[in-house]
């Protein structure tokens, strides 16, 4: 097989392999984001977090406290930061593929995992 017919035969699966999960999430980003978040150490965190995340405003909300994060939204995580201190000061990182999530701004650092939550009505 010929250089030529090799690179056209990688070319054409990469155009049929399936899109990951991911990408597809992104391109759906106008969508709002539910989460309910769960530590890992209950004597930490004994409630779940429940956000609720508008992508493309990136604005966020803690649906049980009412607090309100700005969003950063990259490839494969989320970052939830207090709106009055900015992007610089994350206060939690969600990893997009993994579902594990952190409160990055304590000195006892808080991790778990997150589910993805659909609206009851």
């Amino acid at each position: 097989m010929s250089h030529r017919n090799i690179a056209a035969l990688a070319v054409a699966l990469l155009a049929a392999a399936p899109a990951p999960a991911l990408a597809q999430e992104l391109s759906q980003e106008s969508e709002t984001l539910r989460l309910v978040c769960r530590a890992d150490n209950p004597a930490l965190l004994a409630e779940p977090l429940a956000f609720s995340m508008d992508l493309a405003a990136k604005e966020a909300v803690e649906t049980i406290s009412g607090a309100q994060f700005g969003v950063t939204a990259v490839r494969d995580s989320l970052s939830l930061w207090e709106k009055a201190s900015g992007p610089g000061q994350v206060v939690f990182r969600i990893d997009r593929v993994s579902g594990r999530f952190a409160r990055v701004d304590k000195q006892i650092r808080l991790e778990g995992m997150c589910d993805k939550v659909e609206r009851k009505f």
